[in-house]
């Protein structure tokens, strides 16, 4: 049985999901052509369960905005420093790059100078909204193949390599999520999991997959469900960790707040017994959207002075 070697980077939680449904995938398909595949990855524990071996933990190094991202850039740099060894040492088959800008076009720049290993980009960079030139070509320059999961995203990334006279592969291959409500729980199995009454009115709160929206998301977020709470007598708020991490803070926002709300460890589950959620911005509005739950999402990149 012939054998491969894979290294795919990724960062923030939705990263990891997406790498652990590309894992499964991976597989499946390997599995079926009788290959063994062996899979480094920089993410989190979603990938680690689905059998990637973990050069670095990335899902709680993840930031938005520019002074809010200084705080990551040691950590940042001390992960991809043990990538390179790594890689160095002993140079992967192909190397699959999700998202993760600020971490993934540095070491793909090293993976294209120093080891000349193929690199498939898949879910880049939001640059087909951005639009900023710099980072587009640099994206573009480290990539062999493109993996686009939006029309947009692809027809963006194909025109400006042609523009540039970069001899880049671009494919639409969708959006990996669509098939997510065939696997979710039913709201009626998701109550029963979670032993919420049929009628009960229920409420998903969803404020941080990020350590800065901590500060700055969840108190927007609480503040809003007292207020709902004390219009609605019946409600009762439920809480999906995204990291373990956020556990205790989360906790004690509860209880400092005075809210009804539970903390629950499967966010899925939660989104498929809510009736409404209250959510940041990010891929869990997508999830939020599949399973046709009403929601209201909020963001902000830092505070007012």
């Amino acid at each position: 049985m012939k054998r491969k070697r894979l290294f795919i980077s990724t960062g923030e939680v939705s990263g990891d999901l997406q790498g652990a449904l590309l894992i499964n995938a991976l597989k499946q398909r390997a599995e079926a052509a009788a290959l063994e595949l062996d899979i480094l990855a920089c993410g989190g524990d979603r990938m680690a369960q689905a059998g990637a071996k973990l050069l670095g933990h990335t899902t709680s190094i993840g930031s938005i905005g520019n002074l809010e991202s200084l705080r990551y850039v040691g950590p940042t740099l001390r992960v991809q420093q043990v990538a390179k060894r790594v890689l160095r040492q002993s140079p992967p088959d192909l190397v699959v790059l999700i998202d993760y800008g600020g971490g993934n076009i540095p070491l793909g720049i090293f993976i294209r100078q120093r080891l000349r290993v193929p690199v498939v980009y898949y879910i880049a960079p939001q640059e087909w909204v951005w639009s900023t030139q710099r980072t587009t070509t640099r994206i573009l320059t480290v990539t062999d193949q493109l993996l686009a999961i939006f029309p947009a995203e692809a027809h963006y990334y194909q025109t400006q390599a042609q523009t540039l006279g970069i001899p880049l592969r671009v494919t639409w291959v969708g959006h990996p999520l669509v098939d997510y409500p065939q696997s979710a729980p039913s709201r009626e199995q998701a109550r029963s999991q979670l032993s919420i009454p049929p009628d009960q009115l229920a409420i998903a709160l969803i404020p941080a997959s990020r350590q800065q929206e901590l500060q700055y998301l969840l108190p927007v977020i609480f503040q809003a469900a007292q207020r709902l709470q004390a219009q609605l007598p019946q409600v009762h708020f439920w809480v999906p960790l995204a990291l373990e991490q956020y556990r205790q803070p989360l906790a004690q926002a509860i209880q400092h707040y005075g809210l009804r709300a539970t903390l629950v460890s499967q966010p899925r589950m939660v989104l498929a017994a809510a009736d409404l959620a209250i959510a940041k911005s990010g891929t869990v509005n997508l999830e939020t959207a599949l399973l046709n739950v009403p929601q209201v999402v909020v963001y902000r990149v830092g505070l007012a002075p």
